[in-house]
């Protein structure tokens, strides 16, 4: 059955999911991006060949100069459906000028089609007209999909709230390649140019042994934006004995400058800047503990990576994968946004190393259970059970 998935920007995690979803469908795949590379946080660039996917503003450069990348992307979109003619459609998101097309297009013609993306229940909050002209939009294509792709149990209960169908819900677990992380995590630990911070903080783990007290490193991995609250991080750490810890931070953004001055009197505090998604996995090997205290985290991919290399997990309890992936025994959910409940999860990992350690392992097993086969298997299930012309 040829299908066509449409995405927003072809961000890496994606690319084994997809390249996965081809194989299963032998071929009979047409991968769409609306936008070019985003340059903004730190993804290396690639053509669409070595992608092997269309990234659809390059094919309208001219309308893209005059009307920008939606006008151009939707334009160039329904060449493509009409040169292809897809017999079922996946489309991530559902707000965008392109997405509305092909939605649009997939109704029109009576193509079924999935809805796919990592909407959260906890973070929905609609309001005003902008918000009633949402909630109708959504309704609509809800009830109309032959196929809702649940990423995780806050994303079921979003389709949910919309009007979903438990025949239209298809569980495909938000996943990264965890053999890949692991496998250049261990190539990475051992080369090449790095930081001095980093190295300073390798040189440390090396020597940790002959230390009565081995110090625990909590690692954040993101954008330095507001709503990621790394700031917490920093404040909770302060309120901790400085020599039984570490704080990593790896990213970048707006909020870097105020961060590293507001840590400027502690030395215990290390910033990597922007870390490319391949040298990810020798930074979570430093590690001990992921804290990603942020508001309004639909999913979360850094704590599926972190899982896989064997770090205990700190998250805010609405935090998507944390809803589906934490528990009492591989890390804390937070259930506010105060520093001293940081502190004191955080302050419970420095006590005792024997519960860190046993949380780092019910980590590393939890998440074998999440991977790139499971969710192209159920996408593949989806296609295979509504593939077919509905009456709409």
């Amino acid at each position: 059955m040829r299908t066509l998935l449409l995405n927003n920007l072809p961000a890496p995690y994606f690319t084994p999911l997809f390249a996965r979803l081809g194989e299963l469908l032998e071929g009979k795949l047409t991968v769409c991006y609306s936008s070019d590379w985003n340059q903004t946080v730190g993804w290396e660039q690639v053509s669409d060949e070595d992608r092997q996917a269309i990234i659809l503003d390059r094919r309208a450069p001219k309308l893209r100069r005059w009307f920008g990348s939606g006008v151009a992307a939707a334009v160039a979109l329904l060449k493509v459906l009409k040169a292809e003619k897809p017999e079922f459609v996946i489309c991530y998101g559902y707000t965008l000028l392109p997405q509305f097309v092909l939605l649009l297009w997939a109704m029109a013609t009576r193509t079924p089609f999935a809805l796919s993306g990592d909407a959260n229940f906890y973070n929905d909050a609609p309001k005003g007209l902008k918000g009633i002209g949402r909630t109708f939009w959504l309704r609509l294509v809800v009830g109309r999909a032959a196929a809702l792709i649940c990423v995780g149990t806050a994303n079921r209960m979003f389709w949910q709230k919309y009007g979903a169908r438990n025949e239209q819900l298809f569980h495909a677990g938000f996943a990264v390649n965890n053999f890949g992380v692991l496998r250049l995590g261990a190539a990475l630990l051992s080369v090449r140019d790095i930081s001095a911070e980093l190295q300073s903080i390798i040189d440390e783990r090396k020597a940790a042994p002959s230390r009565s007290t081995p110090r625990v490193i909590f690692l954040f991995v993101g954008r330095l934006v507001e709503r990621k609250n790394v700031r917490l991080i920093l404040q909770a750490a302060r309120r901790l004995d400085a020599e039984r810890l570490a704080v990593v931070i790896a990213g970048s953004g707006e909020q870097l400058a105020e961060l590293k001055s507001l840590a400027a009197d502690q030395a215990n505090v290390h910033f990597l800047g922007n870390v490319a998604p391949a040298d990810l996995p020798a930074v979570y090997g430093l590690a001990d503990v992921l804290v990603l205290p942020a508001r309004d985290e639909p999913w979360g991919l850094v704590i599926n990576e972190a899982m896989a290399c064997g770090l205990a997990i700190i998250a805010h309890e609405h935090c998507g994968a944390a809803v589906d992936l934490v528990a009492e025994d591989n890390g804390f959910k937070l259930s506010s946004f105060t520093e001293e409940e940081l502190a004191t999860a955080m302050s419970a990992l420095l006590s005792d190393p024997g519960l860190l350690n046993s949380m780092k392992e019910a980590s590393r097993q939890k998440i074998q259970g999440w991977t790139i086969e499971q969710a192209a298997n159920g996408i593949v299930e989806a296609i295979v059970s509504k593939g077919r012309l509905r009456k709409i």
